[in-house]
């Protein structure tokens, strides 16, 4: 038997949860889309409390993308010069707060079938290793590891050792008995 969509969810949003990194996003291929969409309205309105959101982007027939993130944390990088400068050039309504810039980023990605490149941005990536991906298309990067690093590589393989560590620790709670909610920290 495979992994409950529990595990699933922590496994690859624990960072977020745990007030590491703005947002993770993973795929999921629901088994009824009705059911798939009410627990997701469940866990939205639960997490939500929390600061933390739950949307499911619409990629293909067979499976959703499930992107977790943090408002205040995106508010927080949406109030950064760089990353103004950098999203304002991309069309992001920067000055409009964390929604608005999720719903843009969203509306981008149900359109395309390539990921938008700033979708690393809203996924807590450091903005040199985005900038990095584009300039080299994705090439000549130092090391890859969650994200292709382009600048600081010892600053990321600590984040990534931080993001490992946090997984296991979440999912330990959660083989626990803790719930989903109850894996949220304060960011």
């Amino acid at each position: 038997m495979g992994e409950s969509f529990d595990e699933l969810f922590v496994r690859h949003t624990s960072a977020t949860l745990q007030g590491y990194k703005a947002g993770s996003l993973f795929s999921y291929r629901p088994r009824c889309e009705k059911v798939f969409q009410k627990a997701l309205k469940a866990l939205d309105e639960a997490l939500s409390k929390k600061d933390v959101r739950v949307c499911a982007i619409d990629r293909s027939i067979s499976f959703k993308q499930v992107l977790v993130y943090r408002p205040q944390m995106i508010d927080a990088m949406l109030s950064e010069p760089k990353f103004q400068c950098f999203l304002c050039q991309l069309g992001y309504p920067v000055d409009q707060g964390s929604e608005a810039n999720i719903a843009h980023l969203l509306m981008k990605m149900e359109k395309s079938q390539d990921f938008p490149h700033e979708l690393g941005l809203f996924l807590g990536y450091p903005l040199e290793d985005v900038m990095g991906f584009i300039a080299n298309k994705g090439k000549d990067y130092a090391f890859c590891g969650l994200w292709k690093v382009y600048a600081q590589p010892q600053k990321a393989k600590e984040r990534f050792e931080l993001f490992h560590r946090c997984r296991e620790h979440c999912l330990e709670c959660l083989r626990q008995g803790q719930s989903v909610l109850q894996l949220i920290q304060a960011a």
